[in-house]
């Protein structure tokens, strides 16, 4: 529920052990229903039914998420009770992914506005180092 999630202290890094932070980090939707493993070796995948008893359970409509690359940096699913959003473009300078990000009016309906990244500067690494750190 809502308020058990509210009450995870979020300002540290994710415990190792599992637990529900954790799951919430690493779980990642699929599309057959129930619970299964997770592709990523942590956590669980979750399916749309149980998607929908989260928002049927929290009287909520929409679950905004992110933490998974995705092409267009956006991804709608589990028939649009779930999106995706991945503002990371061309992730880890390989990936060539769009990052994305929503836009939310006082209609509270999401725009998602997908992106291209930018090349990187020709700046050598840790140029800029050196006046910071007095090497």
């Amino acid at each position: 529920a809502i308020d058990t999630i509210q009450k995870i202290d979020r300002k540290r890094e994710p415990p190792s052990t599992g637990g529900l932070m954790s799951d919430m980090l690493w779980a990642d939707p699929q599309i057959f229903p129930g619970r299964s493993a997770s592709k990523r070796g942590v956590g669980q995948s979750f399916g749309p039914n149980i998607t929908s008893q989260f928002l049927e359970d929290n009287d909520l409509e929409l679950i905004i998420r992110s933490h998974e690359v995705k092409p267009k940096g956006y991804h709608i699913e589990h028939n649009g009770m779930l999106v995706t959003v991945f503002s990371a473009p061309n992730y880890c300078d390989q990936v060539g992914n769009q990052g994305a990000y929503a836009v939310i009016n006082s209609d509270l309906k999401p725009q998602y506005i997908s992106f291209d990244h930018v090349p990187h500067p020709t700046v050598p690494p840790m140029a800029y180092a050196s006046s910071l750190f007095g090497l």
